[in-house]
């Protein structure tokens, strides 16, 4: 593998960080807890957040791989790998009882001359907890990227090789630089998740509770293909 050049090097983990993203189980997981306020903001918060986790994790387990050897991380990618298929059934039970127990709809105003406009309502106690709630939810997309960051990492150890003829920190660079490309995939599907969204709130409620129920039950069902692969 002589001749390959560290910059070579970090474009070909940029460009794996593209694509990695768009991985079914986190596609799955991050639309379901992306609508549990959809809009547009939310989209690009919670795909902050995924990507965030998982940057932060592949950095760190990767490094650890770098400096103390790959057999801990490889250890813990394949615990990981496990629990994926779990927490994609978990979310998607949550969204489904979610769209049922907080009876969400869209009240429609109209102020003066400007078009009408819609606002989330949700009946009940969660009504008063919307605000906390969606500060939990943000905290997990940051653990559930953490989990697949963890669980995708055995892949990514590959090329380590490739970078013997450089120092440990072109390893600990090429990391960086992949999760910068996860990031950026993320945020442009966050922004995509948000458009469908809001082109849904203008067409009616029933619209949005459709999709929401159709991700949760993408997740429910990616999560027992993947769990009966563990089985």
């Amino acid at each position: 593998m002589e001749g390959i050049s560290l910059p070579a090097i970090l474009s070909l983990a940029f460009g794996l960080g593209l694509a990695h993203a768009l991985d079914a189980d986190h596609i799955a997981a991050v639309c379901g807890l992306a609508g549990a306020k959809p809009g547009r903001r939310t989209g690009l918060s919670f795909c902050a957040r995924w990507a965030a986790g998982h940057g932060m994790t592949i950095l760190a387990l990767g490094s650890a791989a770098v400096f103390l050897g790959p057999a801990l991380p490889e250890s813990l990618s394949k615990t990981a790998e496990n629990l994926v298929g779990p927490v994609l059934i978990a979310i998607g039970l949550w969204v489904v009882v979610d769209l049922k127990r907080r009876r969400v709809h869209l009240h429609f105003h109209r102020h003066d001359d400007l078009p009408n406009h819609a606002h989330w309502h949700a009946h009940g106690k969660e009504e008063k907890h919307d605000k906390a709630g969606s500060h939990r939810h943000g905290h997990g997309a940051v653990m559930v990227g953490m989990l697949h960051g963890t669980a995708g990492l055995a892949p990514l150890l590959a090329l380590i090789p490739l970078t013997s003829q450089t120092s440990p920190w072109g390893v600990v660079a090429c990391l960086a630089v992949f999760g910068l490309g996860v990031l950026v995939t993320m945020l442009a599907f966050g922004g995509l998740i948000g458009w469908v969204f809001d082109r849904a709130i203008r067409r009616g409620e029933t619209l949005v509770n459709l999709l929401r129920g159709g991700v949760g039950c993408f997740s429910m069902g990616l999560g027992l293909y993947l769990l009966s692969g563990v089985i």
